[in-house]
Order: C-alpha cells, then sequence, then structure tokens
C-alpha cells in the first residue's frame, strides 16, 4: 500500500488501510462500495470510517481542483524566514491568508516552505508585501511553477 514499516500506525488494521486507500481516491465512494472491496457490510465500513474520523485519521474530506479553470493559473513555492516569530507561530498566523495552501516549517536557512495559488504574479507581490508589513516574514524567494506533472494527496494503489 505504499507504506514502509514502521510509518503504521499500530491501531489501523489491513482493512482500515484498504478503506482509507479507497477513499483517498475517491472520497465519494459510498458505504456499500468500500464494504464490496473490504468484504465488509455497509454499516461495518460506516462504524470504521467513523471511527476513523473520531480518531483524527481522516481529518477532511476533499476535491481535487483545476486551479487553472477557477482562476489561479499561477503557482509558487516561497521560500521564507520568519525573523524572532516561532515557525508555529508564523504558521499559525500565515494560515489566514486563503491565498497559502500549504506551509511547511523546514530545516536549513529558511524557516517555512510556503505553496501559494494566485491569479497572476503581481497578486503573488502583493501578499508577499503584505506578509512583510505585517511582520510576518523578514525574507522570501519565490519559485514559480512553469508546468505541473502530477500532485497526490492520496495513498498509492497496491
Amino acid at each position: 500500500m505504499g507504506l514502509r514499516n514502521g510509518s503504521l500506525n499500530r491501531d489501523l488494521d489491513d482493512t482500515d488501510l484498504k478503506i482509507l486507500q479507497c477513499l483517498s481516491q475517491n472520497a465519494k465512494a459510498s458505504y456499500a462500495e468500500l464494504g464490496e472491496l473490504v468484504h465488509l457490510t455497509a454499516a461495518a465500513v460506516h462504524g470504521r470510517v467513523k471511527k476513523l474520523e473520531k480518531s483524527g485519521v481522516i481529518k477532511s474530506y476533499g476535491i481535487d481542483l483545476n486551479y487553472d479553470a477557477i482562476g489561479l493559473p499561477v503557482t509558487a513555492f516561497v521560500r521564507v524566514q520568519t525573523g524572532a516569530a516561532t515557525c508555529r507561530e508564523s504558521g499559525q498566523r500565515v494560515a489566514q491568508f486563503e491565498e497559502i495552501i500549504e506551509c511547511h516549517s523546514v530545516a536549513g536557512e529558511d524557516d517555512l516552505i510556503l505553496k501559494i495559488r494566485v491569479a497572476t504574479p503581481l497578486d503573488l507581490q502583493n501578499l508577499l508585501d503584505d506578509l512583510k508589513t505585517k511582520g510576518l516574514i523578514i525574507y522570501s524567494n519565490s519559485l514559480f511553477v512553469l508546468e505541473t506533472h502530477f500532485e497526490r494527496n492520496r495513498i498509492p494503489k497496491d
């Protein structure tokens, strides 16, 4: 299932992992469809999914968007230094900016890596200016994506 030894939550059995794999491929799958794949009743799958949600293994459900089609064709990864603020504090504070779709603390000379989606390069500049003006970042280095070959937010198939 693409999970290496040691990275596996010990509370999850093979059936839970198969359910997670299926949901990561198609979050709209019905409990009956999932049940057929894992050889359980829809009610049993429902119970397992609710347990996975309650435990925090499933944090949310989402959709795979075509950002070009909704007017956000510019993707950039931005290396950021936050200054005196901790990475955790800065990460929480930049979460208010909807254009920032990912934020990761990193080791090295930078503090955070941001993944940003905007309509134009000028929108990115305005966002970075806003972050600097508000004291959230002191330095940034932007890497513009020229072409995205694929993105994954799913568990690989067996």
